[in-house]
């Protein structure tokens, strides 16, 4: 067994302690586990139900679930609505859960029906059940007498909004028929965010201004995201004001020809049997004069140039053309460029494709979220295939790898200005950088305590820690084994009443945030330094790694525990400081 399965083994059973080992619950988690290849459902996507169910079980109404795309988030609230939520008591005979998606696409909807509604086998009766997941389009969640009747009708529980952008926002859809008009009528209703990009719920929880608790998606050992293909080199910058096809003025007439690197990538594809290559184009016009262009430099080469979209003038629909492409590539084993119009977004999995991708070229560069979750959003997930290359937005998937490491990176002031000074101008549609100050609570650092590794096993360690149970103890001391520093720490915790923690091992290197908050001094806000609005009594910094260990760059291992004072409000200049030629040092 490996140390990452160990690891998470024993993680399993001390959030199923928390959730006061129902019956039935850890003998379907091991009969889904073994049986992954049929159940869909892997480790990670267990480890993410039980923390969601955790939070749920605690009564936390807002829930924000921050995953990697493609990582399975699905196979995740499956098994939370399925198996954990029935288990604790939170779903009864009757009762649901509404799975709403903002997705208009016909097939993605059904592909959320299908894999969510589907029966749940039980290993303990030996039998099926009927699912207890209803999956609603969000046009449909808002069309009367919705949203209060489907509620109603269905006895909902709990409400997933899926890869939604609208959700804390005063003039959101979302805001005014979920919590003005349902939560007036139902005050316990809770609501779950499923997403890999949920800004918006992400501010009102590092600001406070909704109490939103986060969960950090565990990553599988086989996933494979931006983080790695930026780590393989599989990405390069696109070149300023770059388009797939350039215009040119000859003698009053426009003329067009491929981009020097659009013929470069697409030549790329004949280094290989078969395969598929994909280039976004924004307007449909253009699209075709690519196609057009592309059919007459590579006619000799086998190569089929294809258009898809909304348009009628395209080759095919969205759906249909990536049928096509299936048929062409996997069946016929066929070279084929793919030229998309505003298309293949969040929620489009391309499958098995995924072996066969060659290139993708994606020119968004503007905004985190579509950026990031577009084309190479699509070639993230659970594959073999590293021989592909990328033409987009260095600077924007750098940023968003980090985001995709540490979450709380949202809030720190260095990430935004770096995304602004590199022209990016917001985190999604609705999430953007605006100059402007804010109001927020600051609870001052009223005493800080060092301890070395040593010291913390000792009598004197125990002493300064004794706001800590002996449980709580202990695991706090099993952080500086090696099968967990050496292995996938994000997203856990103490398990401490009154006490929150930040681990060396849960951060990469790059913005690791022990070791650049280590420094912090009395007086420091302490909501600052571990980004909780709400309030602890304790907060720990601890460098678990070895002092020889070269990701130790503190030189030092032990732990550092900070006590918070009390919280006051305070009129402070945002954090969102715009230092580029737009901003003349002025908030943004």
């Amino acid at each position: 067994m490996t140390t990452y399965q160990n690891f998470w083994n024993v993680e399993i059973e001390t959030l199923l302690d928390q959730l006061g080992n129902p019956i039935g619950l850890h003998e379907n988690i091991v009969d889904t586990i073994q049986n992954s290849g049929r159940t869909g459902i892997y480790i990670n996507q267990v480890l993410n139900a039980l923390r969601i169910g955790v939070a749920i079980k605690n009564d936390n109404q807002n829930i924000a679930f921050v995953a990697s795309m493609q990582s399975g988030k699905s196979g995740t609230v499956y098994f939370l609505c399925n198996y954990v939520l029935p288990a604790i008591g939170v779903i009864s005979e009757y009762e649901h859960i509404l799975f709403v998606t903002s997705m208009r696409d016909r097939d993605l909807y059904e592909q959320n029906r299908v894999n969510l509604e589907k029966d749940a086998y039980d290993c303990v009766i030996k039998d099926s059940k009927p699912s207890v997941v209803k999956v609603m389009k969000m046009s449909d969640f808002f069309n009367h007498p919705n949203p209060h009747k489907v509620v109603k009708d269905f006895k909902v529980k709990l409400v997933v909004r899926d890869e939604d952008q609208y959700g804390s926002g005063l003039e959101s859809s979302f805001e005014l028929a979920f919590f003005s008009q349902l939560r007036q009528e139902l005050p316990d209703i809770k609501l779950l965010a499923v997403s890999a990009t949920p800004y918006d719920i992400l501010d009102a929880h590092f600001t406070g201004t909704t109490e939103v608790e986060l969960i950090e998606g565990v990553r599988s050992e086989g996933y494979f995201g931006i983080t790695e293909m930026l780590n393989e080199g599989l990405i390069e910058d696109i070149p300023q004001n770059y388009r797939p096809v350039q215009p040119q003025e000859i003698k009053g007439e426009t003329v067009f020809n491929l981009h020097p690197k659009t013929l470069e990538y697409a030549k790329y594809l004949l280094n290989f049997d078969n395969g598929l290559g994909i280039i976004r184009e924004s307007n449909t016009n253009r699209a075709i004069e690519l196609r057009n262009l592309l059919n007459k430099e590579l006619r000799s080469n086998d190569v089929d140039c294809l258009v898809i979209g909304s348009d009628t003038s395209c080759d095919f629909s969205i759906n249909e053309g990536l049928a096509e492409v299936r048929s062409l590539v996997q069946n016929r084993g066929r070279k084929v460029i793919l030229i998309i119009v505003q298309a293949l977004s969040a929620g489009k999995d391309l499958k098995s494709l995924k072996e066969h991708v060659r290139f993708g070229i994606e020119p968004r560069d503007r905004q985190l979220a579509n950026g990031a979750q577009g084309i190479t959003g699509r070639f993230c997930g659970y594959h073999n295939n590293r021989d592909f290359k990328l033409l987009a937005s260095l600077p924007l998937l750098e940023h968003y790898a980090q985001f995709e490491q540490d979450p709380e990176i949202f809030m720190d002031t260095n990430w935004r200005n770096e995304l602004y000074n590199n022209n990016i101008r917001g985190l999604s549609t609705q999430t953007k950088f605006r100059a402007g100050y804010k109001e927020g609570v600051f609870t001052p650092v009223t005493q800080i305590v060092t301890l070395s590794v040593d010291e913390l096993n000792n009598a004197s360690g125990r002493i300064e820690l004794n706001f800590l149970d002996d449980e709580a103890y202990e695991r706090l001391k099993n952080f500086f084994s090696e099968a967990v520093y050496n292995g996938k720490t994000r997203g856990v915790r103490l398990n401490a009443s009154d006490v929150t923690i930040r681990l060396a091992s849960s951060y990469n290197q790059s913005s690791n945030r022990v070791y650049r908050n280590w420094n912090c001094n009395v007086a420091d806000d302490f909501g600052n330094i571990f980004f909780k609005k709400n309030q602890y009594k304790y907060g720990i910094l601890i460098s678990n790694y070895p002092i020889e260990d070269e990701r130790n760059t503190l030189g030092f291992t032990g732990i550092k525990i900070l006590h918070s004072g009390t919280a006051e409000w305070r009129s402070q200049e945002t954090n969102v400081q715009n230092n580029s030629m737009y901003g003349s040092g002025d908030a943004a």
